[in-house]
């Protein structure tokens, strides 16, 4: 339940902070009070969107506080599923920045817009007057009824199933289709495949074939060269081996003399070595040059083979082209396969249907079960609003084929006055009376629900006097189950709440403001006074008002 509330900058409240009581909780206030800006405030913390327009001070920022009381609620796993500290009172917060930014917490841990708004719909259900208007929405009616019916966990199961039942049937049309389109291709496919087959691909071929195909065309070239530079280094008469073995000889003698002459001596002893290790190489190197022509022309050929592959199937290496035929491949496997892929998903699409239908069988049974007495308690609810000639029926009917829903297609039927013609409810049902059929259903979905806390957003339209007194008295019994905040302009609701709250606005020289205040005995029936005479206060209307606050 909601313990407490707390706004800072939001449009036209300054600061507020209210405590929340179990039971029923009226809310009142002249109109533009700012009654629903207070509901509009709590709707950031249960993940509603924001704008910056908001900020009463488009300076500061907006932050709006809940306080909640889980500790009777089953939603621990939800705190450990996500991360969050969970607390019997639990610390829902949200911030809206002047630059519009908005950031939310649980618990001091910052989380997203998705995860504020998925526990807010298990802590708070508001219901206005525009709800009504979902009691003509199909789903709607579908979800009362399986609220009603308590098979949650059949419906989660057979969800999940249908789900997968329309994934094997997804699977099945692609691959049904990919059977159609590639089949006409399979041999032009095969085709390309065996060229690429029969080329042999290897990785990093093309790089290593072009060097020694380089080799081969410049062998002469090459070895004349390799030669050459060896017999400089050795061979010749003048060579550069026996140079630096004579330039060494005469520094030796000099450096008895000079002794600096033994460094440059040690230095052209290393060159010696370093000449002699590159003759090596040479004589190795000119010993692997050789042309082949044979060799030669293989080489060409191969190369010309990949470069026409390359160019024809537009890449740029030898290893897309293995890519390619690898994934050539796989197309063939697969159509060869699709065949027998077809048949195995069939069976499973089948085997998946008849459990879809067992399960929508089951799902159809349970609603069934509950439908006569759902419509004989509403019908008991809507005497008790002044309805006495209501009628109220669901109709269920089977679908051609299951839906994600199940296979049943509901309507609401539904006429106020006796011996009218019933028709669904957008049809034939006025505002008031939408009003009071939906808080009929509240009252009995309310039990049900693990939603603790229930607000009303000014859905008495349409009733006065004996009626409103009997919605009162509704929605107080509903507070035995629940607790249940209602934003009302009528006396006789407000009169059956056992906490009351008044919004009202103040002005300065700046600004409007509002206010929130809880009220003692006194002041409340001032309050229901001035609610029952139009403001003007009278000996009468507070008579009247006691009698109403006594009569809770």
């Amino acid at each position: 339940m909601l313990l407490s509330l707390k706004v800072t900058n939001y449009a036209l409240i300054e600061e507020l902070e209210i405590d929340m009581h179990l039971g029923f909780t009226a809310i009142t206030g002249e109109t533009g009070a700012g009654k629903s800006i207070l509901l509009g405030a709590l709707g950031l913390v249960l993940g509603n969107r924001a704008e910056t327009n908001v900020l009463m001070n488009p300076n500061s920022k907006c932050v709006v506080e809940a306080v909640f009381d889980l500790s009777k609620m089953i939603i621990r796993s939800f705190f450990e599923e996500n991360d969050l500290d969970y607390h019997d009172e639990s610390v829902l917060r949200r911030e809206i920045n002047p630059n519009g930014k908005s950031r939310a917490f649980i618990n001091d841990s910052p989380v997203n817009l998705n995860l504020l708004k998925e526990i807010g719909n298990f802590l708070v259900d508001i219901h206005s007057q525009h709800d009504s208007l979902l009691l003509s929405n199909s789903g709607f009616q579908l979800e009362l009824i399986d609220e009603l019916a308590e098979h949650e966990d059949l419906l989660n199961t057979y969800k999940s199933e249908f789900k997968s039942f329309k994934q094997l049937q997804k699977e099945l049309n692609a691959l049904r289709q990919f059977a159609r389109e590639k089949s006409a291709d399979l041999d032009y496919l095969r085709f390309q495949f065996d060229e690429l087959d029969k080329a042999r691909l290897v990785k990093d071929e093309f790089a290593e074939l072009k060097v020694r195909y380089d080799i081969l065309s410049h062998a002469v070239e090459l070895r004349s060269g390799l030669l050459r530079a060896g017999d400089c280094l050795e061979q010749e008469e003048s060579n550069a081996i026996q140079l630096v073995k004579e330039s060494i000889q005469h520094i030796i003698k000099l450096g008895r003399v000079l002794p600096e002459c033994e460094s440059i001596s040690t230095r052209l002893e290393s060159c010696l070595i370093e000449l002699k290790d590159i003759s090596s190489e040479l004589k190795v190197l000119e010993s692997k040059v050789y042309f082949d022509e044979n060799e030669l022309v293989k080489s060409q050929e191969r190369l010309d083979l990949l470069t026409q592959l390359i160019h024809k199937h537009r890449v740029l290496e030898v290893e897309e082209l293995i890519l390619l035929r690898d994934g050539l491949w796989k197309k063939i496997q697969m159509i060869d396969n699709s065949e027998y892929q077809i048949e195995l998903l069939a069976k499973q699409l089948s085997e998946k249907n008849q459990l879809v239908i067992q399960l929508a069988i089951q799902i159809q049974e349970g609603r069934l079960r509950i439908v006569p007495d759902f419509e004989k308690e509403i019908l008991d609810v809507l005497v008790q609003l002044g309805m006495p000639n209501a009628r109220f029926q669901i109709q269920l009917d089977s679908l051609s084929e299951p839906d994600s829903t199940g296979n049943d297609k509901v309507k609401f039927l539904f006429n106020a006055n006796k011996g009218g013609q019933m028709d669904e409810i957008a049809r034939v049902a006025s505002g008031g009376e939408l009003s009071r059929l939906m808080l009929a259903i509240k009252s009995l979905v309310s039990g049900k629900r693990y939603t603790p806390t229930l607000i009303f957003d000014e859905i008495d339209t349409g009733v006065s006097g004996e009626i409103a007194a009997k919605v009162g008295r509704i929605m107080a019994s509903m507070s035995k189950k629940v607790q249940v905040i209602s934003i009302t302009h009528l006396p006789q609701i407000a009169g059956k709440a056992n906490q009351h709250l008044l919004v009202y606005k103040t002005e300065d020289i700046d600004r409007t403001k509002s206010e929130i205040i809880q009220l003692n005995d006194l002041q409340r029936i001032e309050e229901i006074a001035r609610m029952l005479s139009d403001d003007t206060i009278t000996e009468a209307s507070r008579s009247a008002a006691k009698e109403l606050i006594k009569s809770n």
